[in-house]
């Protein structure tokens, strides 16, 4: 078990959030439009370490048979904490409904000088040949604490 203990309010929170529906059939991460917020550390930022935490709600829709859709998120290429095999988001079922789902992932950024793009991005994926995923009405937001 890892743990962070925090007593004040974030240094910095970022919110990005759409309501159009959009789907995919991609097999291996793939960003949904969007769901992006730009962040650096280090270089001229002022900020050279760092804890992150997102949270990430849409409705979301899985149809196909025996599949599910995946969801996290990444700093740059690195997928925040807690990481597993699949990263089960929405499972398909014979009478498919949107349902409301929603995650939080963290990831700390020790002390670095060099410029860094730790970009937030929420991508998917899904597993089952014929599974497709439909996201809408989606929100993310992301904290920083300077540390």
């Amino acid at each position: 078990m890892t743990s962070i203990t925090t007593t004040r309010p974030a240094d910095a929170t970022f919110v990005v959030y759409d309501e159009p529906r959009w789907e995919t059939q991609a097999t291996v991460w793939t960003g949904i439009p969007g769901a992006k917020v730009p962040l650096n550390l280090g270089g001229d930022t002022a900020v050279y370490r760092a804890i992150f935490v997102a949270t990430f709600s849409a409705e979301a829709l899985a149809e196909g048979t025996n599949g599910l859709g995946c969801a996290t998120v990444f700093f740059g290429n690195t997928a925040a904490e807690p990481v597993s095999d699949n990263h089960r988001y929405v499972t398909t079922r014979s009478n498919p409904e949107w349902s409301s789902h929603t995650f939080v992932r963290t990831i700390k950024f020790d002390t670095a000088f060099d410029l860094r793009d730790v970009t937030a991005e929420v991508r998917v994926k899904v597993v089952g040949a014929d599974t497709k995923l439909g996201i809408q009405n989606w929100v993310l937001k992301v904290e920083r604490f300077n540390y």
